[in-house]
């Protein structure tokens, strides 16, 4: 069974040789607040209680209290989804935690972006209702339609667009977005 890489530093700067699907597991005190870390890695803080808040907010996915066993990060780590993979107009898209990327472009969406783009792959090709994807989207709830989705959709769409950008400079005529609408219904992603 494969599962992420585990990377223990001590360090609040990112190595060079570190990889989009590793795990980095940090001391509380030592998190950092970057912003580049926290949007292409994953990390999992450990130590006192009180730290845990704090943990959270600056990014971390994960928070083990101590005293933690090896065997309980292992755990933790396994649970951790490794990025999904998906083909558009043939080009092998990677979708991590908070952006996509294809072998010379990387994308970052926001949180809500990505839960939206998780639900489209998840429902492989089907209309997603406006219903659901509304209930992605934060805020308070209305009774009346509301352009919400529609907005966060086109941005969605164009982040899509400028990650495949090296490809369409190639082959201009023949790419359309990969995110599609069906009036009325809701939203659908073609992939290969």
């Amino acid at each position: 069974m494969r599962f992420p890489t585990l990377r223990c530093i001590t360090r609040t700067y990112v190595p060079p040789n570190f990889r989009s699907c590793d795990i980095l597991v940090l001391p509380a005190s030592l998190t950092p607040s970057n912003e580049e870390l926290i949007t292409h890695g994953r990390v999992i803080a450990y130590g006192p209680v009180e730290f845990m808040p704090e943990a959270f907010l600056r990014g971390c996915i994960d928070y083990l209290v101590e005293p933690w066993c090896p065997e309980e990060l292992f755990y933790r780590a396994l649970r951790i989804q490794m990025p999904q993979r998906m083909s558009i107009n043939h080009i092998e898209v990677l979708v991590l935690p908070g952006g996509i990327q294809t072998a010379d472009r990387i994308v970052h969406l926001t949180a809500v972006e990505s839960s939206l783009l998780s639900a489209l792959i998840k429902a492989k090709g089907a209309i997603v209702p406006r219903s659901i994807l509304e209930q992605l989207i934060p805020g308070p709830c209305s009774a009346t339609p509301t352009r919400k989705v529609d907005a966060h959709m086109a941005r969605l769409r164009k982040k899509i667009l400028r990650c495949l950008s090296s490809y369409i400079e190639d082959h201009p005529s023949s790419v359309s977005s990969p995110l599609k609408s069906a009036r009325g219904a809701g939203y659908y992603l073609i992939t290969d």
